[in-house]
């Protein structure tokens, strides 16, 4: 991806802008990845990229985001996905000098443990 300055231009790798979105997603609060995803940051910037979680469009102007995840169970799921939303616009702007248009949130799953009637612990 080129973008444009006032003296030349600067070109922005695909994967880079998917490394940015994806920190964004792995330090946000609420999103929910699994044990072993949540290990150390470089695993969590795979997990957070892997299987098509992150989809990226860039139109002429501006780039569109598309993300699919996890909320843990008992977070409010409207504010963590608005929170999730300024963290990547401002991550992606701030970084990477990109306009960012419209970020979609999907989400797709609730994942942690709850508890039951009899005070029981189970995990979803």
């Amino acid at each position: 991806m080129n973008i444009e300055t006032g003296i030349g231009s600067v070109r922005v790798a695909e994967k880079v802008l998917y490394k940015i979105v994806a920190g964004a997603v792995a330090a946000t609060e609420g999103i929910m990845l699994t044990a072993a995803e949540s290990a150390d940051l470089p695993e969590r910037l795979r997990a957070a990229g892997r299987n098509g979680r992150i989809v990226l469009r860039m139109g002429e102007e501006e780039l569109d985001i598309e993300l699919r995840v996890d909320v843990r169970f008992g977070e409010r799921i409207q504010q963590v996905c608005r929170e999730l939303r300024d963290n990547v616009r401002k991550s992606v702007e701030e970084l990477a000098g990109v306009r960012v248009g419209v970020v979609d949130v999907a989400v797709v799953g609730l994942s942690g443990s709850r508890v039951d009637r009899a005070g029981e612990a189970f995990s979803i």
